[in-house]
């Protein structure tokens, strides 16, 4: 009976140690979408990277029951920026767009970091052409 307070005390302390060694974080500084004609460019810079292998952009729209992964991109770095320009939104005639940002670590745990929900009308020539082009791909 004298060795349960001790052995409760000793697995309170290993569980803390274990917690203390994962240091991995992202802060990011901005994470921007704005309309460039009927293109949607995607802009973040972190402020800090900790461990950080990779970066996974996503979308989602109104049509599609989950994100879709649009690109990863590896870290290189605090302080500078990541770009990625969509243009298939065209494809989709969804007026609602969701844009998620997930940060991979070098241990294989992963951390979403940001997300940009808008509102958008695309145009009928751009549906259209969307549609033919689709059908080529």
């Amino acid at each position: 009976m004298k060795r349960l307070p001790l052995l409760l005390v000793l697995m309170v302390l290993l569980a803390g140690v274990g917690t203390a060694a994962f240091s991995y974080s992202v802060k990011l500084r901005y994470f921007k979408v704005e309309r460039q004609q009927n293109d949607f460019v995607l802009s973040w810079q972190a402020d800090l990277e900790e461990d950080v292998r990779s970066y996974e952009l996503y979308r989602k729209t109104a049509y599609t029951a989950d994100f879709t992964r649009l690109r990863t991109f590896s870290a290189h770095g605090a302080g500078k920026e990541y770009r990625f320009i969509d243009d298939q939104v065209y494809k989709s005639s969804s007026e609602e767009l969701d844009y998620r940002l997930d940060a991979v670590f070098t241990n294989g745990l992963r951390q979403q970091v940001a997300e940009r929900k808008l509102n958008y009308t695309p145009t009928a020539v751009r549906r259209t052409w969307g549609s033919i082009k689709a059908m080529f791909q």
